[in-house]
Protein backbone atom coordinates (compact mmCIF):
# COMPACT_ATOMS: atom_id res chain seq x y z
CA UNK A 1 0.00 0.00 0.00
CA UNK A 2 1.40 3.38 -1.02
CA UNK A 3 1.51 6.43 1.28
CA UNK A 4 -1.38 7.93 -0.70
CA UNK A 5 -3.47 4.75 -0.36
CA UNK A 6 -2.70 4.62 3.37
CA UNK A 7 -3.70 8.27 3.83
CA UNK A 8 -6.94 7.77 1.91
CA UNK A 9 -7.80 4.63 3.86
CA UNK A 10 -7.10 6.42 7.16
CA UNK A 11 -9.25 9.39 6.09
CA UNK A 12 -12.11 7.04 5.20
CA UNK A 13 -11.79 5.28 8.56
CA UNK A 14 -11.86 8.59 10.44
CA UNK A 15 -14.88 9.79 8.46
CA UNK A 16 -16.65 6.51 9.17
CA UNK A 17 -16.01 6.89 12.89
CA UNK A 18 -17.19 10.53 12.83
CA UNK A 19 -20.37 9.48 11.06
CA UNK A 20 -21.04 6.82 13.71
CA UNK A 21 -20.43 9.27 16.57
CA UNK A 22 -22.59 11.89 14.88
CA UNK A 23 -25.38 9.36 14.42
CA UNK A 24 -25.24 8.36 18.10
CA UNK A 25 -25.34 12.02 19.13
CA UNK A 26 -28.26 12.72 16.79
CA UNK A 27 -30.19 9.80 18.32
CA UNK A 28 -29.53 11.13 21.83
CA UNK A 29 -30.64 14.63 20.85
CA UNK A 30 -33.81 13.27 19.21
CA UNK A 31 -34.66 11.27 22.32
CA UNK A 32 -34.04 14.30 24.56
CA UNK A 33 -36.14 16.54 22.32
CA UNK A 34 -39.07 14.10 22.47
CA UNK A 35 -38.85 13.86 26.26
CA UNK A 36 -38.43 17.60 26.83
CA UNK A 37 -41.38 19.52 28.27
CA UNK A 38 -40.04 23.09 28.00
CA UNK A 39 -40.64 24.61 24.51
CA UNK A 40 -37.40 26.61 24.64
CA UNK A 41 -35.36 23.54 25.52
CA UNK A 42 -37.16 21.52 22.85
CA UNK A 43 -36.35 24.17 20.23
CA UNK A 44 -32.69 24.21 21.31
CA UNK A 45 -32.46 20.41 21.11
CA UNK A 46 -34.20 20.28 17.72
CA UNK A 47 -31.75 22.90 16.39
CA UNK A 48 -28.82 20.87 17.72
CA UNK A 49 -30.30 17.71 16.19
CA UNK A 50 -30.68 19.40 12.79
CA UNK A 51 -27.07 20.61 12.85
CA UNK A 52 -25.78 17.19 13.94
CA UNK A 53 -27.79 15.27 11.36
CA UNK A 54 -26.61 17.68 8.66
CA UNK A 55 -23.01 17.08 9.75
CA UNK A 56 -23.61 13.32 9.53
CA UNK A 57 -25.03 13.66 6.02
CA UNK A 58 -22.05 15.75 4.91
CA UNK A 59 -19.63 13.28 6.47
CA UNK A 60 -21.26 10.38 4.65
CA UNK A 61 -21.20 12.32 1.38
CA UNK A 62 -17.48 13.08 1.81
CA UNK A 63 -16.75 9.44 2.67
CA UNK A 64 -18.60 8.31 -0.47
CA UNK A 65 -16.67 10.83 -2.58
CA UNK A 66 -13.35 9.53 -1.24
CA UNK A 67 -14.39 5.97 -2.11
CA UNK A 68 -15.34 7.06 -5.64
CA UNK A 69 -12.02 8.88 -6.00
CA UNK A 70 -10.11 5.76 -4.93
CA UNK A 71 -12.07 3.61 -7.36
CA UNK A 72 -11.45 6.11 -10.17
CA UNK A 73 -7.72 6.25 -9.40
CA UNK A 74 -7.56 2.44 -9.42
CA UNK A 75 -9.38 2.32 -12.78
CA UNK A 76 -7.06 4.93 -14.27
CA UNK A 77 -4.00 3.06 -13.00
CA UNK A 78 -5.31 -0.19 -14.51
CA UNK A 79 -6.09 1.52 -17.81
CA UNK A 80 -2.61 3.09 -17.91
CA UNK A 81 -0.99 -0.27 -17.23
CA UNK A 82 -3.09 -1.89 -19.96
CA UNK A 83 -2.13 0.86 -22.41
CA UNK A 84 1.55 0.19 -21.70
CA UNK A 85 1.00 -3.56 -22.07
CA UNK A 86 -0.87 -3.03 -25.34
CA UNK A 87 1.89 -0.77 -26.66
CA UNK A 88 4.55 -3.31 -25.66
CA UNK A 89 2.56 -6.11 -27.28
CA UNK A 90 2.11 -4.10 -30.48
CA UNK A 91 5.83 -3.38 -30.55
CA UNK A 92 6.54 -7.10 -30.11
CA UNK A 93 4.09 -7.89 -32.93
CA UNK A 94 5.79 -5.38 -35.21
CA UNK A 95 9.22 -6.85 -34.42
CA UNK A 96 7.93 -10.38 -35.05
CA UNK A 97 6.44 -9.38 -38.42
CA UNK A 98 9.66 -7.64 -39.42
CA UNK A 99 11.70 -10.72 -38.50
CA UNK A 100 9.25 -13.18 -40.06
CA UNK A 101 8.45 -14.85 -36.72
CA UNK A 102 5.14 -15.83 -35.15
CA UNK A 103 3.65 -13.06 -33.01
CA UNK A 104 3.95 -13.55 -29.23
CA UNK A 105 0.68 -14.04 -27.35
CA UNK A 106 -0.87 -11.06 -25.58
CA UNK A 107 -1.04 -10.97 -21.74
CA UNK A 108 -4.76 -11.85 -21.95
CA UNK A 109 -4.05 -14.80 -24.25
CA UNK A 110 -1.35 -16.08 -21.87
CA UNK A 111 -3.76 -15.71 -18.93
CA UNK A 112 -6.49 -17.61 -20.77
CA UNK A 113 -4.05 -20.35 -21.77
CA UNK A 114 -2.99 -20.88 -18.15
CA UNK A 115 -6.64 -21.16 -17.04
CA UNK A 116 -7.37 -23.60 -19.86
CA UNK A 117 -4.30 -25.63 -18.84
CA UNK A 118 -5.62 -25.98 -15.29
CA UNK A 119 -9.06 -27.07 -16.48
CA UNK A 120 -7.91 -29.40 -19.27
CA UNK A 121 -7.74 -32.55 -17.08
CA UNK A 122 -11.18 -31.88 -15.59
CA UNK A 123 -12.64 -31.44 -19.08
CA UNK A 124 -11.05 -34.70 -20.23
CA UNK A 125 -12.44 -36.51 -17.18
CA UNK A 126 -15.89 -34.99 -17.77
CA UNK A 127 -15.85 -36.18 -21.39
CA UNK A 128 -14.91 -39.69 -20.16
CA UNK A 129 -12.33 -39.97 -22.89
CA UNK A 130 -14.75 -39.23 -25.74
CA UNK A 131 -12.87 -36.95 -28.18
CA UNK A 132 -16.03 -35.33 -29.57
CA UNK A 133 -17.39 -34.53 -26.09
CA UNK A 134 -13.97 -33.22 -25.14
CA UNK A 135 -13.92 -30.83 -28.12
CA UNK A 136 -17.42 -29.57 -27.24
CA UNK A 137 -16.32 -28.86 -23.66
CA UNK A 138 -13.11 -27.19 -24.87
CA UNK A 139 -15.14 -24.92 -27.17
CA UNK A 140 -17.41 -24.06 -24.22
CA UNK A 141 -14.37 -23.31 -22.06
CA UNK A 142 -12.78 -21.02 -24.64
CA UNK A 143 -16.09 -19.19 -25.18
CA UNK A 144 -16.29 -18.58 -21.43
CA UNK A 145 -12.67 -17.44 -21.32
CA UNK A 146 -13.32 -14.99 -24.17
CA UNK A 147 -16.28 -13.59 -22.19
CA UNK A 148 -14.23 -13.41 -18.98
CA UNK A 149 -11.35 -11.61 -20.70
CA UNK A 150 -13.72 -8.72 -21.46
CA UNK A 151 -14.44 -8.21 -17.74
CA UNK A 152 -12.63 -5.45 -15.87
CA UNK A 153 -9.93 -6.96 -13.66
CA UNK A 154 -9.47 -10.12 -15.76
CA UNK A 155 -5.67 -9.91 -15.84
CA UNK A 156 -5.53 -9.07 -12.12
CA UNK A 157 -7.66 -12.10 -11.14
CA UNK A 158 -5.49 -15.09 -10.19
CA UNK A 159 -5.49 -17.99 -12.66
CA UNK A 160 -6.70 -20.36 -9.94
CA UNK A 161 -9.67 -18.14 -9.08
CA UNK A 162 -10.68 -17.94 -12.74
CA UNK A 163 -10.32 -21.69 -13.19
CA UNK A 164 -12.41 -22.37 -10.09
CA UNK A 165 -15.15 -19.95 -11.16
CA UNK A 166 -15.33 -21.19 -14.75
CA UNK A 167 -15.05 -24.84 -13.73
CA UNK A 168 -17.90 -24.36 -11.28
CA UNK A 169 -20.03 -22.63 -13.95
CA UNK A 170 -19.38 -25.54 -16.32
CA UNK A 171 -20.27 -28.09 -13.63
CA UNK A 172 -16.86 -29.76 -13.79
CA UNK A 173 -16.13 -32.18 -10.95
CA UNK A 174 -12.72 -32.92 -9.46
CA UNK A 175 -9.80 -31.02 -7.98
CA UNK A 176 -7.51 -28.71 -9.91
CA UNK A 177 -3.92 -29.92 -10.24
CA UNK A 178 -2.08 -26.88 -8.84
CA UNK A 179 1.60 -26.04 -8.83
CA UNK A 180 3.07 -24.70 -5.58
CA UNK A 181 2.91 -21.14 -6.91
CA UNK A 182 -0.70 -21.49 -7.99
CA UNK A 183 -1.70 -23.08 -4.68
CA UNK A 184 -0.15 -20.12 -2.83
CA UNK A 185 -2.16 -17.75 -5.01
CA UNK A 186 -5.47 -19.21 -3.87
CA UNK A 187 -5.23 -17.29 -0.58
CA UNK A 188 -5.95 -13.96 -2.27
CA UNK A 189 -8.13 -15.41 -5.00
CA UNK A 190 -11.14 -13.21 -5.81
CA UNK A 191 -13.01 -14.52 -8.85
CA UNK A 192 -14.74 -12.20 -11.29
CA UNK A 193 -18.49 -12.10 -11.61
CA UNK A 194 -18.58 -14.04 -14.85
CA UNK A 195 -21.48 -13.67 -17.23
CA UNK A 196 -22.85 -16.95 -18.61
CA UNK A 197 -21.10 -17.59 -21.89
CA UNK A 198 -23.14 -17.68 -25.07
CA UNK A 199 -21.84 -20.86 -26.65
CA UNK A 200 -24.44 -20.95 -29.38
Amino acid sequence: MTDVDHSQARAEAILGELAELGLMLARDLAAQARACEEPADTERLVTAFNKTSRAVRLTLALEARLRRDRARDAREETQARRRVEAENHKAALDRAVEQGRDAPPSPAERHKARVAGLLNRLIWNESEGDQEDYEVLRDDLFARLDEASLCEGFLETPVVALAQAIGSDMGLAGELALTLGEAAGTVAAKPLQLAEADTG
